[in-house]
């Protein structure tokens, strides 16, 4: 009896340590540096600044949404690589002050939702179909497509001392769409074809990243044909698959490295969207480290309503971060603005709070800063 007490607390001593993940900090922020690139001088400088302001971390861009590459990449097209010496200057740079680096890779973009960039152009098979057309994201069923961004994403944990690993995009487009390995699947199995079903309404309008509902103006939608659930749970469980894999190959490539994730949120789980993205069981399978969903909201009831909706969704033991969107296509806020979501987010229990962006936080300086250092 007593051996089986000792080992039932050897196994949940051992849970505690597999659910507890290591913090990159109290505050992060994500950076561009599109002028400072150009000059080692100017990039230190804005990196104590960012230092002095009390963050601990920052998530420069690595892959972008159009799908270009800031590293010198020997796995991208050559046209798409932007800016080679790049991350291997942020990295020298954040570290010289006592930054961590959390390079953001957007993962299933390949230049957005109006069009396909030139690895898609060339490979159309490879193209989700949304709007009349092949557009910028990648259809996530497809192996040759996800197998091009784990190579990516390998490439660059491989290549850099960076601290971790933040992803955004790792969802499918939030657009009615159907890709050619699903609309292959469907036809073989169920014998419909999902382009006949979702020209049934190419322009249904769907609830916003930023939480805006759609108006139900539409009488007849694809959304609401009898296999459109079953096509959602095949873009989810695809989408879970690709996550796990992911997850393998940067442990692979470089063990132990902590991965996060950028994610829309828990309304994503009751409203009109076609994310897939199913953070929750990310989470329990233990492939990630922390989680920064969206706090993209522009008036304090709002935003503090989804701020305690998510940290209710996330386990205690998983770091979640407050994503606060000081200037994004969802809105503005204000410095006086900034510094309530901070407080609210700590009120609600958030381990910490995510800037987007530093340059949209910069002006607010120094006066925000007594705020983020006092989280």
């Amino acid at each position: 009896m007593l051996r089986l007490v000792f080992a039932i607390t050897a196994a949940l001593l051992l849970v505690g340590t597999v659910c507890a993940a290591e913090m990159p900090g109290k505050a992060g922020v994500y950076v561009q540096f599109r002028e400072e690139i150009k000059s080692p001088r100017l990039l230190l400088k804005e990196m104590r600044a960012i230092k002095a302001a009390g963050i601990d971390f920052i998530l420069p861009t690595a892959k972008s949404t159009s799908g270009t590459i800031n590293w010198d990449s020997k796995v991208a097209p050559p046209d798409l690589i932007a800016n080679p010496k790049y991350m291997e200057m942020v990295v020298e740079y954040a570290h010289a002050v006592g930054l961590k680096v959390y390079p953001v890779a957007c993962v299933s973009t390949e230049g957005g939702n109006k069009v396909a960039n030139s690895l898609l152009r060339k490979n159309p098979s490879w193209a989700l179909y949304f709007e009349g057309g092949r557009k910028g994201y990648i259809d996530i069923g497809n192996p040759d497509a996800r197998a091009y961004e784990l190579a990516l994403i390998t490439e660059l944990v491989s290549k850099y001392d960076i601290d971790g690993l933040s992803l955004d995009y790792m969802r499918w487009e939030n657009r009615v769409a159907y890709s050619d390995t699903g609309r292959e699947y469907f036809l073989r199995k169920h014998k419909i074809d999902l382009a006949e079903i979702v020209s049934i309404s190419p322009d249904v309008q769907l609830d916003t990243e930023g939480g805006k509902q759609a108006l139900s103006n539409v009488t007849k939608t694809a959304r609401e044909h009898p296999i459109w659930p079953k096509w959602y749970e095949w873009r989810r469980e695809k989408l879970n698959q690709f996550m796990g894999e992911l997850v393998a190959a940067v442990h692979k490539a470089k063990p132990g490295l902590p991965i996060s994730s950028y994610v829309w949120g828990a309304h994503t789980y009751v409203g009109k969207y076609e994310t897939c993205q199913d953070w929750k069981t990310w989470i329990s399978k233990g492939w990630l480290d922390w989680i920064n969903p969206s706090g993209y909201r522009y008036t304090d009831e709002v935003f503090l309503e989804v701020a305690k909706n998510n940290r209710a969704l996330v386990p205690k033991t998983m770091p979640m971060y407050v994503t606060i969107g000081v200037r994004t296509s969802h809105g503005t806020l204000t410095m006086e603005d900034t510094k309530r979501h901070i407080a609210m987010s700590k009120e609600i229990g958030a381990d910490g709070v995510i800037f987007f962006t530093w340059e949209a936080l910069r002006g607010f300086l120094p006066d925000v800063s007594e705020a983020i250092k006092a989280y």
